[in-house]
This record gives C-alpha cells, sequence and structure tokens, in this order.
C-alpha cells in the first residue's frame, strides 16, 4: 500500500488559512465601519456602498452596465447638491462648483483612479500625467501647433479632409443611397487629427458607406475604459496580447492594429533617421515632441504614447457634436431654414468659398455649433480632481484636503436656470442679447489649465465642416428623428440609436 510523501500532508495549514481568512473579514470589516462613521468625509451623504468602497462604481459600470452619469443624476435627487461617490470622493451638481474645481487657479492633481485607465504601454500622456507642472511641460510642447494662429494657416488641410468626405458623399449620390453621418463625421476628424498631428491620412474617408476599420475598432474600444478604470490588470493584458490573438477575441480590431503599426513605423523612422522630418509638409506633433529638453520625452514609447492620446482626442468631442448639430438642424426646418440661409448669404457662389476667419463671423452658424456642443457634451464622466492639503471651498462647503472631487459637464449643459428647457435644441438662447455670459457654462472641452489643448482645431472643423456640408447639400433625414438622439456614458457619450441616416442632393448654386 502506498503512501503519501509526509511533506505532501499539508493540513497544519488549515488552522492558519482560517486565522488569515478571519483576520481578513475583521479588516474588511473594520475599514467599512470607519469609512462610513469615522472618515473625514462621513458627514456627506450617498449611497452607503460608495461610502465602503469603490467598488460601487464598479458595479454600475460592469455590472448595471449603467451611465455613471445618469446614476448620478438620480443619486444627487436624492441626497442633495454634494454626494459622496467613493470612500474618498465627493461629486457636486451645481454649477457653481464647475468653476470651484476646475478654476484656471487651480494646480491641482488628478484622481489617479479614473486616470490610471489611460495609461497606455506603461508610459502616461500630458493628459494621464497626475501632477500639474510635468503635465504642463508636456501640454507646453505642442501647444503652439494647436494656436489659433496655426490652425488659422493650416486651415486648408482641414478643408482638404472635408472635400474628401464631401467626394464620398457625392458617391453616396450617384449611387442613390444614404448617408450615415455619424461615421462620415468620425472619418473626417480621424483623418484631420491623422493628417494634422502625423502628417498621414488614414484613409478613412474613402472607404464604402464610410465603413472604416479605425473608425469602427475605436467606437468598439470606448467601452473599454470601463474595464481598465476598474481592473487595471485588463490593460496590461490586452496590450501584451499577440495580435493574431487578439484579432481572434476582438475581429473588430482590425483597424487598431493598422494604426498602431503606422505610427510605430513612422516613430521608429524618425528614432532612426531625424532627418525624415524634414519631408513633411507642415509641423506634426513630432516635430515639436523632437524639442523636448528633457532626455525622458525622447522615446519612443512616448511619442507613440501621445501620438495615441491626440488621435483619441481628436476625433470624439467635434464629430459627436457635429452629429448631434446635424441631426437636431434637420429636424427642425425653422432652424435648417435659417442656417442655410446665413450659409447662402456668406458663401453666394459655390467657387467663392470662404475663410475659416469670415465664417467665425456668422451669428447663427456659431450659435448652432455652440448648442451641438452643448448637446453633446464633450466628456461625459466626472474627470477627477485632488484637493490640495490646506483643503478647499467647493460649492460653499469646505472640503478636507486629499478628498478627490469631480463633476460631469451633463449637470453643467443641462441646469435648467442657465440653459430654460434644457432639452431642447434652440441656437437661439445664444443669440439673446446677454447670452455672453453663457460662454462660462460651455464646458464641452472642460476649464482651467488642463482643458482640452486642441479646442482651436476642433472649432476650425465644425465651422467648416457645417458650412460645406448645409452650403453644399440639400439634405432631409432618413427615417430617424431628433427624439431618436440617445446615448450612454463611455468616458465620452457613445450614441446607441437606430443608424443616423440621411438623403443628400447638391446644390448647383
Amino acid at each position: 500500500m502506498a503512501f503519501a510523501p509526509a511533506w505532501l500532508n499539508l493540513s497544519f495549514l488549515v488552522p492558519y488559512a482560517y486565522l488569515i481568512f478571519a483576520f481578513l473579514c475583521i479588516y474588511v470589516a473594520a475599514k467599512a465601519a470607519f469609512n462610513l462613521y469615522f472618515h473625514p468625509l462621513s458627514r456627506f451623504p450617498g449611497p452607503r456602498f460608495a461610502a465602503v468602497s469603490m467598488w460601487w462604481q464598479a458595479y454600475v459600470d460592469l455590472w448595471e452596465y449603467d451611465s455613471l452619469c445618469f446614476k448620478l443624476v438620480d443619486v444627487h435627487a436624492l441626497h442633495g447638491d454634494i454626494v459622496r461617490i467613493g470612500p474618498n470622493e465627493l461629486h457636486f451638481s451645481q454649477p457653481s462648483a464647475y468653476h470651484d474645481i476646475y478654476s484656471p487657479r487651480n494646480r491641482w492633481t488628478k484622481g489617479s483612479y479614473l486616470y490610471n485607465a489611460f495609461v497606455n504601454r506603461g508610459s502616461r500622456s500630458m493628459f494621464s500625467i497626475l501632477d500639474y507642472e510635468p503635465a504642463k511641460e508636456r501640454r507646453d510642447l505642442t501647444a503652439n501647433l494647436f494656436s489659433r494662429k496655426s490652425i488659422l494657416g493650416m486651415q486648408d488641410l482641414v478643408q482638404a479632409c472635408i472635400d474628401e468626405m464631401c467626394a464620398n458623399i457625392d458617391e453616396h449620390i450617384a449611387n442613390k443611397t444614404p448617408i450615415h453621418f455619424k461615421r462620415a463625421f468620425r472619418c473626417c476628424t480621424l483623418v484631420t487629427i491623422s493628417s494634422f498631428c502625423f502628417g498621414q491620412t488614414t484613409n478613412a474617408l474613402s472607404t464604402p458607406e464610410f465603413r472604416s476599420p479605425l473608425e469602427h475598432s475605436i467606437e468598439a474600444a470606448l467601452p473599454m475604459l470601463r474595464v481598465f478604470k476598474h481592473i487595471p490588470i485588463s490593460m496590461k493584458i490586452i496590450n501584451n496580447l499577440p495580435p493574431s490573438l487578439l484579432m481572434y477575441l476582438k475581429p473588430g480590431s482590425t483597424g487598431h492594429l493598422e494604426v498602431v503599426k503606422m505610427l510605430l513605423d513612422q516613430i521608429h523612422n524618425i528614432f532612426a533617421n531625424p532627418q525624415t522630418l524634414v519631408n513633411s509638409d507642415h509641423p506634426t506633433i513630432f516635430h515639436e515632441l523632437m524639442e523636448a529638453k528633457d532626455p525622458s520625452v525622447l522615446s519612443e514609447r512616448v511619442f507613440f504614447t501621445e501620438a495615441w492620446l491626440y488621435l483619441f482626442a481628436g476625433t470624439d468631442t467635434s464629430s459627436d457634436a457635429l452629429t448631434a448639430g446635424t441631426l437636431h438642424v434637420l429636424g427642425d426646418p425653422a432652424i435648417h431654414q435659417k442656417l442655410v440661409q446665413e450659409l447662402r448669404e456668406a458663401w453666394p457662389k459655390l467657387d467663392e468659398r470662404p475663410r475659416y476667419e469670415d465664417l467665425e463671423s456668422l451669428p447663427y452658424l456659431r450659435a448652432v455649433i455652440k448648442e451641438s456642443l452643448r448637446f453633446s457634451h464633450g466628456v461625459t464622466t466626472p474627470l477627477t480632481r485632488v484637493v490640495p492639503p490646506e483643503g478647499a471651498v467647493i460649492s460653499g462647503q469646505f472640503i478636507p484636503g486629499g478628498t478627490v472631487v469631480s463633476m460631469s459637464n451633463v449637470f453643467v449643459h443641462t441646469n435648467a436656470e442657465i440653459f430654460p428647457e434644457p432639452d431642447a435644441f434652440r441656437p437661439e438662447r445664444w443669440l439673446d442679447p446677454s447670452a455672453g455670459s453663457l460662454d462660462n457654462w460651455l464646458v464641452a472641452f472642460g476649464k482651467g489649465p488642463r482643458s482640452c489643448i486642441g479646442m482651436n482645431l476642433a472649432y476650425c472643423e465644425m465651422f467648416l465642416a457645417f458650412t460645406n456640408l448645409f452650403r453644399r447639400y440639400d439634405m432631409r433625414l432618413n427615417g430617424v428623428s431628433p427624439a431618436d438622439w440617445r446615448w450612454v456614458d463611455q468616458f465620452s457619450p457613445v450614441y446607441v440609436g437606430p443608424p443616423l441616416e440621411l438623403w443628400a442632393q447638391a446644390r448647383s448654386d
């Protein structure tokens, strides 16, 4: 009869396992009790589960698959203007709090729990660097490229991308097929940002029916941010998967892999031979990054991280605003007529195209763009900041130092006191003599020292795209209406309604 070796008998460990488990239970219970009753934030109301653990947000995002910003509307309705949504995190609902948190004077650190989800291949970009000073140093490297002066000089590049989109629209017209304008706008902003930042095109605008693999893969990747936020190791696993396995697990990742290869090849060639930058038609972010004095920036990994940031960040806000605006303008004959009339007067002959700086002075076009930005929100997930050690007063309340604080753009853009009838698309609200104060509450690009660096480029895209689309084409919606505008919070708003299609006919005058 065979006996197992004595060293394989591990029964003596059982009591220790029970002891460890008991200590863990006691620790968890003690930590929960401290968070609920003795934590510096225990006086603030909110879901009790949220006070105990960050897993309340994970439950909302991953289990309920709800929109955090919408869930927060319900939480504020139940608990008041300031609610506790994590053991050390507060969210605010009064619009004044937005400027308390994201003030130009504040140099607050970003909250790591959210921004760690954007650490790409072990490297932080300008967006995900937590501390203000190093983030500013990184931002300053490319700030001149996105200045108003630079954008005015580069508007022909933006116009060329829009012309390419219109050429694809003309093919739809010739083939008598409807245009999926949501995909068209996303492809347009993708090509614009890649041409502008890298001097290379993704060819997204030439794909039939605007079915670009890259456009599809970017939208498909957004829900993964929820997973990366709450389960950080999942990002490392995905980034280290062989391309063939990633393709098998996510067949829609073709465009993602193609653009990663394009950027990695370009960056590798730049480091192998910096003279290749001389051949570029215009300055790119790589030209600017090469001027960095900090040697830690001069690495292929950092260059890729920054390039990936610009590709993603430069796509959503303007394309979402163009999509929301087009749907609502075409859905309201009065708005449509006013916009087309203004554009006809400013651009009477189609072969004499106006410049961007001329279009900026058109009041109704500007009002449509602002209302489109308000409706599409920009980023919808609350962007977290850490209160400095001395504490701060937010929304009239003293908040202890070290507290993570945030406020979703949605609470500003849908506030009925600032924007009466917030669910109505009303460009006229921006034309009122007192409307100048409303600009303070348009926060689609954020506010403060860490607001969106690409705002000037986005406005140029929107002015030129709206102008070209509504002046060059007579359009009508194909079976959809503004009532179909529905989205979920996937960091940016991701549309979930029926296909957004329109019929177009080229104008001859």
